[in-house]
């Protein structure tokens, strides 16, 4: 309880020394004398869990060392870092001499370009044969289409001269007559016209004379409505007079057209001369078609020769990006970049140096992140889960690190032993690799059960016991230890949550004897009665028994 209390306990321990002295001394004399309370300190016991941490030593690791091999056989320029240096992602390590790298990159490059344009000439090639292919299939269309209407005015042609050897009398004649029907319609029609008109004009007179009658009340609206429906109704023959005037009058012209196409149809040396014309068309039309379909074969055949020739342009373009990646990549191998944050743990090259691919040029660990890797027992093993989250403790730097188990292993090594591994951050690098470390795990130790100080187990002829203050009296109270530590202990007892266990002064007690119980004196004690109690202490050291024969009296 601090030095304080230490002292207090000292005083009132030795003054309860010298008073046990002085009442054994003067038993004989007066026994009748009243017993004097022993000072003991106290704890409440509790009714709980016991938790505790299980230890399980590791050691700390990189997570990762990376190799930094430069594929390229150069001179090392310059390196930019020492062993031991922490360097971070991106960071320039070293450079070589590029010179070559360079030239040979710019000829990449041109080549690239001239097989770009390469590609350039073949597509164009390829375009242009397209077009005359495809302009050659309209041709070709149009050249169906020629044949068959050439074809079509020659049978015609053939048609008209027979028709005209067979009538070519009476063909005149029958378009003649056609011609004067057609007149006569339109007289006819011309007069149905004028009676239309005429009753129209006389609806119309019908119509006003029925509004005026309206108008003076003599008629209805019904009838007024039937005078005006027979207006339209004239005026709807009269325009389909003037229709069948117009249609008589175009059948006069269309039978007069015929009457001249028959004068002509009938002219039997122009037909001849038609038919020979026709029929001359007719084989132009298909000559012109077989020279289409020659000029089409020959430009497929440039397309397809056009489309090999783009198919190597754009391999060769392929080709040639790959040298300029190539390239590009061994000039980005002559700079050294980290490839993540860490510490150089090796060099192996210096400046001036030709680098030979040998052995790595530098040797990076990836320090940010370590893991304290731990050989576990197939018991312990059962302790661990991946993604658990447990804490790491570091003795020499007297901290704990939170942790993730990332790794477990699955089959022991020669030992018998599992590996186990926890990712645990190093942030501002304050960790380093190789040094101890402690798995802590926690569990429970007890589940339920009574919690007391392990200072206020006693043992009693080797039954474990604790003394409980009830009433200013102390109560020898037999305990089943279940799980003991350093500081406090499971127990089972007939004990209650809220039980006073005698912490300090426990040796000198039996069974009902009567105590004091100054677990709660704060005040500081004089000078004095400090140096009194440290005299009485060492009298009381002189007279104390020793455990063993405490302990037989304690049973007694």
């Amino acid at each position: 309880m601090g030095l304080h209390m230490s002292k207090i306990w000292k005083g009132v321990l030795g003054a309860a020394f010298l008073s046990t002295a002085v009442a054994c001394q003067s038993a004989e004399v007066d026994t009748a004398a009243e017993e004097e309370a022993v000072p003991v300190e106290t704890a409440v016991a509790v009714s709980g869990s016991m938790e505790g941490d299980h230890t399980i030593s590791a050691t700390t690791e990189a997570m990762s060392e990376v190799s930094l091999t430069p594929e390229l056989n150069a001179k090392i320029e310059e390196i930019r870092v020492k062993k031991g240096d922490y360097v971070e992602e991106g960071q320039v390590l070293a450079v070589l001499d590029d010179t070559d790298l360079r030239h040979a990159l710019e000829q990449e490059r041109a080549a690239y370009e001239r097989a770009k344009s390469s590609v350039s000439i073949s597509e164009s090639g390829k375009k242009g044969a397209e077009a005359n292919a495809d302009q050659s299939k309209v041709a070709l269309e149009n050249a169906d289409y020629a044949i068959q209407q050439a074809k079509e005015q020659y049978d015609q042609a053939r048609i008209n001269l027979q028709e005209a050897k067979e009538n070519e009398g009476s063909g005149v004649s029958a378009a003649e007559r056609s011609v004067e029907t057609a007149k006569r319609t339109v007289e006819s029609a011309k007069q149905s016209l004028e009676t239309a008109k005429r009753n129209l004009a006389n609806a119309e007179r019908d119509r006003d004379r029925s509004q005026e009658m309206l108008n003076a009340g003599l008629i209805s609206e019904q009838e007024m409505e039937q005078a005006e429906a027979a207006v339209d109704d004239a005026r709807d023959r009269v325009t389909e007079a003037e229709t069948a005037v117009t249609d008589a009058e175009s059948n006069v012209s269309e039978a007069e057209d015929n009457l001249e196409q028959a004068r002509q149809t009938y002219d039997i040396d122009l037909l001849q001369s038609q038919v020979t014309q026709a029929k001359a068309a007719w084989e132009e039309a298909q000559a012109a078609k077989k020279e289409l379909r020659t000029r089409i074969d020959a430009s497929n055949a440039t397309v397809e020769e056009a489309e090999g020739g783009i198919q190597d342009a754009n391999a060769a373009l392929e080709q040639a990006r790959i040298a300029v990646e190539q390239a590009e990549e061994n000039l980005d191998d002559a700079v050294v970049r980290a490839p993540s944050s860490g510490k150089v743990l090796e060099i192996n090259s210096e400046p001036g140096e030709l680098y030979a691919q040998q052995e790595p040029m530098l040797l990076l660990g990836e320090m940010n992140v370590l893991k304290a890797a731990a050989s576990v027992t197939p018991q312990q093993l059962m302790l661990f889960t991946e993604g658990q989250s447990i804490n790491v403790h570091f003795p020499s730097l007297e901290r704990d690190v939170p942790g993730t188990v990332d790794y477990i292993a699955s089959t022991a090594d020669d030992n018998g032993m599992f590996t186990v591994e926890v990712q645990i951050p190093n942030t501002g690098d304050e960790l380093q690799a190789g040094i101890y470390s402690e798995l802590l795990i926690e569990e429970t130790l007890i589940d339920n059960g009574i919690i007391i100080p392990t200072e206020a187990i006693i043992d009693i002829e080797g039954q474990p016991s604790v003394f409980v203050v009830e009433e200013n009296k102390a109560v020898l109270v037999p305990v089943e230890v279940l799980r003991e530590e350093s500081d406090v202990s499971a127990v089972d007892a007939e004990l209650s949550p809220d039980s006073k266990v005698v912490t300090r002064g426990q040796f000198f007690l039996t069974d009902g004897a009567l105590v004091e119980d100054v677990t709660e004196v704060e005040e500081e004690a004089p000078a004095e009665e400090e140096d009194a109690a440290e005299e009485s202490e060492e009298t009381a050291e002189e007279e104390t028994p020793s455990e063993d024969e405490e302990a037989e009296g304690g049973g007694e």
